[in-house]
């Protein structure tokens, strides 16, 4: 076998990078607790060993003693119950690096791909790599993909049966070397021959809205950091007079680049407290340099339900140092700490501590809550069943996909259509999704939209008078 089949000790030598929170740079090597005798684990293992050869000795097919390991590795995190704790194999492991550093070799594009299982041969869609957008500057945006772009082969092998994470797999490579894809565009088929790259993963997007900076915070990778650097020197040359920090939809990431992006605010302030060992220890990380941004200078910080983990640990620093005012919804509500560690070929990803904010709030499972709540309405069952049958029968994509632009009169014309039809939704909705739905055939769609996004158009607002009108 390729790996004793579990193992009492770890002695770790390096570590992978940072992943959801932390990294570390140390596994103790005695891994016995006082809450876990050696010998309850010793007479598990026993048994399993025991189980396991018997298994060997009557099976009458061939084993696969690889996979009977991945699958006793994995079994052993999944028996945590903790959903963020898991086994990686090396095969599975290059999303998770790439994620964490922030740079990766490949064409450079978002890309999604829905499970084999949902293969409908009428619809392409549901079988091909769809490219989402690809980077700006990147191979891929250099050898001509476009938004929507279909990818049928890679490589001259068909896509159909590939899952999201093997089609990005095959996508990446070593930088220099060329990957060949057979690309649909409409009615169209071509091959295009793209050559790999270092590619940095876009995490920040900013913009002026007069004189206010508008900041949107994708993840946190290692290169966010000096991204959001780079959007305050933009600002700070167009005499920028606030800043609204967009966390709406971040997931969070590397807990370092939260911290790194808090000390452009706050000096010499707690950012974190880290407890491990159910409040046996405790830690607490704080700024270390002169603030970048003028403590003078409003900041409001949007979020919303998918804001999470370091975005949280960022927002809460922020708000509990009476450095920015949170608006939007409660967040996620993410407040455990995972560390990656590497383990033979493969790695693990594992629950070792938890965070409080500042003022030693613990938002797990709860969330921070605004200082200004602003809550987009919810569909009713009814809506919902319109909203459904939109995305089902591709109504909107269809009205887009006929159509180098539209006019106001064509748009209204349809959605009478549309409400004539059956579709239970308003006149506004219904722009916005058609609205969104070109904007999502674009290779760079606009930072913000200030017509439908009623949060930051009334944050903007808030800024100038200092009211806030729902």
């Amino acid at each position: 076998m390729r790996k004793k089949i579990l193992v009492l000790s770890i002695v770790m030598l390096i570590v992978l990078s940072q992943t959801a929170l932390f990294s570390a740079s140390w596994l103790p090597a005695d891994t016995t607790t006082d809450s876990v005798p050696v010998d309850t684990i010793d007479e598990t293992m026993d048994k399993l060993e025991t189980l396991y050869r018997l298994i060997d000795s009557v099976f009458l097919f061939e084993i696969d003693y690889d996979a009977v390991y991945d699958s006793m590795a994995k079994g052993l995190f999944s028996a945590l119950e903790d959903p963020y704790s898991e086994y990686i194999t090396a095969e599975e492991s290059q999303d998770i690096q790439d994620l964490t550093q922030g740079v990766y070799g490949g064409i450079g594009a978002y890309i999604s791909k829905p499970s084999p299982s949902y293969i409908d041969y009428y619809d392409p869609e549901t079988y091909m790599v769809t490219i989402v957008a690809p980077f700006l500057g990147s191979p891929a945006y250099k050898a001509g993909l476009h938004a929507g772009d279909l990818v049928a082969e890679i490589d001259g092998v068909t896509v159909d049966e590939y899952t999201a994470q093997e089609a990005s797999a095959n996508l990446r490579g070593e930088p220099g070397t060329v990957v060949e894809l057979l690309v649909v565009r409409g009615s169209a088929s071509f091959s295009i021959s793209v050559e790999r790259a270092i590619v940095e993963i876009p995490t920040v997007r900013y913009d002026i809205i007069d004189d206010i900076g508008y900041l949107q915070i994708l993840q946190f990778t290692p290169v966010t950091p000096e991204k959001v650097r780079e959007a305050i020197a933009f600002f700070e040359n167009q005499n920028y007079s606030g800043i609204i920090m967009d966390l709406r939809g971040n997931p969070g990431g590397s807990v370092d680049s939260a911290v790194q992006i808090a000390d452009l605010f706050l000096s010499l302030k707690t950012v974190l407290i880290m407890e491990s060992g159910e409040g046996e220890t405790s830690s607490k990380y704080r700024t270390r340099f002169g603030v970048t941004v003028p403590d003078e200078l409003p900041l409001v910080i949007l979020t919303n339900g998918g804001s999470a983990s370091s975005s949280e640990i960022l927002a809460g620093a922020l708000r509990d140092n009476d450095r920015a005012i949170l608006i939007g919804e409660t967040t996620f509500g993410k407040g455990l700490v995972q560390n990656v560690y590497p383990y033979d070929d493969d790695f693990f990803k594992i629950t070792s501590a938890q965070y409080l904010t500042p003022d030693e709030h613990n938002i797990h499972k709860i969330g921070i809550v605004p200082d200004i709540e602003d809550v987009e309405p919810e569909l009713s069952e009814e809506e919902l069943d319109s909203f459904v049958r939109l995305q089902e029968e591709k109504l909107i994509k269809l009205f887009v996909e006929t159509r180098n632009s539209f006019t106001d009169n064509e748009v209204n014309t349809y959605i009478s259509e549309l409400q004539a039809d059956g579709i239970d939704l308003n006149q506004r909705f219904l722009r916005k999704l058609i609205r969104n739905e070109f904007e999502n055939s674009m290779d760079f769609p606009p930072i913000y939209d200030l017509e439908y996004d009623n949060v930051l158009r009334r944050t903007l607002e808030y800024l100038k008078t200092g009211e806030y009108n729902l």
